[in-house]
């Protein structure tokens, strides 16, 4: 059951509010999140020097804001549901500035490693805005939805590569400071810009299912983020992922009798929903999960190894920008796909092109030229997929849950890139030169193979959408989306 608030007219701008502020003061945060999380990257061998940490210590780096993104990110879009997504908005740039900070200051890695765990708070963001852009943005919202989205893929692009100029230049503090200043300037516009949402769910949080959902995800995806490192068969591993499993299962019993569940299981079961989380799930594996190892190739010395270019940091950072750009340009441009060739068709476009690259990449992997090309292809595909994939999501829910099913279309994108990376790490340590110690050819050939198969399987299961729309239509935006999910109503 849900309530409004205010007076103000629920799908409509608000009093002082035009459409292109609230989504642009909205965007310039994903802006400014997805430059922070591409920060440190670049720098992860000065960060070494600087905490006096090993290889292995810089895993958890990653590790620690994975796992931190699991937990707060349906708690948070929950208490969004509940008590305003504007207000829970404001209260994570806060706590990501805190964690940014902290990071940017520490000498020690125990430190440093809280202050990543701080920051796992800025994947909360997203579904958090998506609901504002749903309320807020009436005719317009799946195009708003898109453009978040897109600004992703443009921040990363900005964080890699200023990231990567400034680190030569300026002391390491003073670089990992300026996420921290982007993200002060945007909590300023949205508290000046953005109005808070008039829909609100009833009752209370459930700290219940919160703790069996933290620990139980938190539980697994530390199993499988170190599964190589103990041995995927030791008993903490076995041990770590049969306990993490019984949680979740419990946490599936406890939401289905509370009163106030953290998630409605029926929106996932019954709605539709957890097709999409399904089709999400599978995408993000490829998607994901062979970043690292895209990197790794193109990284790698031909003379040495047999394969690869031999590029240096800023060689790689341009091969594969070009992902990051079309990534955006894909997400800005998947709403217009839509709009002329339905939800349908749109998907199943997308995955070709991300098929197509993983083809390329297979055939002619020894030359850059085509290598770089397949990155413009396969960012543009995955551009337009998660584009349109949340607001199918997101619409599929009640208004007033609209904060927490965005929140488990992230959630399934952060254990999808969990699940990818231990996979494909467990194929690159299976399949290696012996002299030389590294990933043979053949594992990178497997790992692309497996990431257009899974292309394949989702264009495969779409058919069996009862949601999707399949016919042109000219329609708003708002019915568009209504009458491709089924949600139009018939009264």
């Amino acid at each position: 059951m849900s309530l409004q608030v205010g007076k103000d007219k629920v799908g409509a701008i608000g009093a002082g509010f035009g459409i292109m502020t609230v989504v642009g003061g909205l965007a310039f945060s994903e802006l400014a999140s997805a430059y922070l999380q591409s920060t440190y990257g670049p720098l992860l061998n000065l960060l070494g020097v600087r905490l006096g940490a090993d290889a292995a210590q810089l895993n958890w780096i990653s590790a620690a804001y994975l796992l931190s993104s699991v937990v707060c990110v349906p708690v948070l879009a929950k208490l969004g549901d509940l008590y305003g997504h504007k207000r829970m908005v404001v209260i994570t740039l806060v706590i990501v500035i805190v964690g940014t900070v902290l990071a940017a200051f520490a000498t020690t890695f125990p430190l440093f490693l809280s202050g990543m765990l701080v920051q796992g708070a800025v994947s909360a963001l997203l579904p958090l805005e998506m609901a504002i852009v749903r309320e807020r943005a009436g005719d317009q919202a799946s195009k708003g939805i898109g453009l978040l989205v897109g600004c992703l893929g443009g921040g990363a692009v900005v964080g890699i590569l200023l990231t990567g100029l400034l680190g030569t230049v300026l002391d390491l503090t003073l670089v990992m400071l300026v996420p921290a200043a982007l993200l002060v300037l945007s909590l300023l516009i949205i508290i000046l810009t953005v109005p808070e949402t008039q829909i609100r769910s009833e009752g209370r949080i459930d700290w219940k299912g919160a703790s069996l959902l933290g620990i139980g995800l938190a539980l697994v995806l530390y199993a499988i983020s170190n599964g190589k490192t103990l041995g995927w068969l030791s008993p903490a591993i076995l041990g770590m992922i049969v306990v993490g499993l019984a949680l979740l299962f419990l946490f599936v019993r406890v939401e289905k009798t509370v009163r106030h569940p953290l998630i409605d299981i029926k929106l996932v079961t019954r709605g539709g929903v957890g097709f999409y989380l399904i089709l999400m799930l599978l995408f993000g594996i490829q998607q994901l999960g062979s970043g690292p190892v895209n990197s790794l190739y193109v990284a790698s010395k031909p003379g040495k190894v047999g394969y690869g270019f031999g590029l240096d940091s800023l060689g790689v950072s341009l091969t594969l920008v070009p992902y990051a750009l079309m990534l955006m340009i894909g997400a800005v441009v998947g709403h217009a796909l839509v709009r002329r060739m339905g939800q349908m068709q749109t998907l199943i476009w997308a995955n070709v092109l991300v098929i197509a690259k993983y083809a390329m990449l297979i055939v002619f992997s020894r030359d850059l030229a085509i290598f770089t090309a397949a990155q413009f292809v396969g960012g543009l595909g995955v551009g337009i997929f998660i584009a349109v994939l949340p607001a199918i999501i997101v619409g599929l829910a009640p208004k007033d849950a609209s904060g927490i099913a965005g929140a488990m279309y992230n959630t399934t994108r952060t254990l999808a890139g969990a699940v990818g990376g231990a996979v494909f790490a467990a194929i690159m340590s299976s399949m290696f030169l012996p002299a030389a110690k590294v990933p043979s050819l053949d594992a990178f050939l497997v790992i692309w193979a497996i990431c257009g198969g899974l292309s394949v399987v989702i264009m495969a299961f779409l058919p069996f959408s009862r949601h999707l729309g399949r016919v042109r239509t000219t329609m708003s935006d708002e019915t568009l989306q209504d009458q491709d999910l089924g949600l139009v109503s018939q009264d």
